[in-house]
């Protein structure tokens, strides 16, 4: 059966674990402490007798001007095993629902134009595709990721 936690500063482990199974990193307990420990970082995960399979990680991010905070849910991802399952819908409603409960501003995210299951799933949950012509641009501070183009 499939669980749901927000993660908090008990949640330590969870932590380690869903970096190692997803970004194949290892992080000691003081790194996971102080990420858990700042507000701004909001982390859902699914598990599945307790080992984690899904996860999403948001930004909460203040604005200088009297608006509301916004929010960039920056990473969602479900193990391969575990995909078109429902996880990764619940994990999205979960940062929709605390979005809507703070309430915030707006909230967004960004995916690849050919990442075509990703946008079905984002836009079936009331996300907005904006029509008006947006560009990301990336500063690589560390060194451009590997691709295969």
């Amino acid at each position: 059966m499939i669980t749901y936690k927000a993660l908090d500063t008990k949640d330590i482990k969870l932590l380690q674990e869903t970096v190692k199974v997803f970004r194949d990193q290892n992080i000691n307990e003081e790194k996971a402490l102080d990420f858990l420990n700042n507000p701004t970082n909001i982390v859902h995960v699914a598990l599945d007798d307790d080992k984690v399979v899904g996860y999403v990680l948001a930004y909460r991010l203040n604005r200088m001007d009297n608006g509301k905070d916004i929010l960039i849910i920056f990473h969602l991802f479900v193990k391969e095993d575990h995909q078109r399952t429902g996880i990764g819908r619940t994990l999205m409603q979960r940062i929709i629902d605390y979005a809507n409960s703070e309430p915030l501003h707006y909230a967004l995210l960004i995916t690849q134009t050919n990442n075509y299951k990703a946008r079905k799933l984002y836009e079936s949950l009331g996300g907005y595709n904006h029509p008006d012509d947006k560009e990301v641009y990336f500063w690589y501070i560390t060194g451009r990721p590997v691709t295969d183009r």
